[in-house]
């Protein structure tokens, strides 16, 4: 007696291997920007991996914005399904830290986060 059939590999693959174009990425969105905010450091981590971005409101291409977004890339990081990773933010004016957790999605496209700015 013979079976015939079709095999199908279902061997589950890291969300992003950090090779070529398949690039761990998070995209922060800071929103609720007004005239009195001050410089913002928005802080992502994951593994041992830190980045850094600032937002200057001063800046002139920042002019009249109430929202901005960052895309913060960790190019040759494998990073797995379930992964979890941080963003925080720290303002000048107060310098009080506010964090959010999260887990890499099993879908190939970026996280994304969104951070309120004002109190």
């Amino acid at each position: 007696m013979f079976c015939t059939g079709k095999y199908y590999d279902t061997t589950k693959a890291a969300a992003e291997t950090g090779i070529g174009n398949d690039v761990f990425k998070v995209v922060v969105t800071l929103y609720d920007i007004t005239n009195s905010t001050k410089d913002i450091v928005t802080i992502v981590n994951v593994g041992d991996q830190i980045k850094t971005k600032v937002f200057n409101p001063q800046d002139p291409k920042n002019e009249g914005m109430d929202k901005v977004s960052y895309t913060i890339t960790f190019p040759n990081l494998a990073v797995e399904d379930g992964e979890a990773y941080k963003v925080c933010t720290v303002s000048a004016e107060n310098l009080k830290m506010k964090c959010q957790a999260g887990k890499n999605s099993p879908l190939n496209r970026p996280e994304f986060v969104d951070v309120k700015v004002s109190p």
